[in-house]
């Protein structure tokens, strides 16, 4: 692994953690329900992107195909909350 990669590999780590810390928060602290989705979305967009900087660090292409099921149950489980959410907010 090349030293580039180490290093981007160990800042997109840190700006994930961060994140991912950030979205946590908001889930635990969420004053609504629909705070809390989001909130769960933005931590399976992050999953998805550190499955991505594994697939780049350890140059496997079957880690991407994980990456990219991870983000389609991600897609579903969002719509199928969005059904029931409440519509009184406009």
């Amino acid at each position: 692994m090349s030293t580039t990669i180490a290093v981007a590999a160990f800042v997109a780590g840190g700006l994930f953690a961060v994140g991912g810390i950030c979205a946590m928060v908001r889930l635990l602290r969420g004053p609504s329900l629909i705070d809390r989705v989001i909130a769960l979305d933005v931590l399976l967009a992050i999953l998805v992107g550190v499955i991505v900087v594994v697939a780049a660090v350890t140059r496997s292409s079957i880690t991407l195909v994980a990456a990219v099921v991870v983000a389609l149950l991600g897609f579903l489980g969002s719509a199928g909350l969005a059904k029931l959410l409440p519509r009184d907010r406009v």
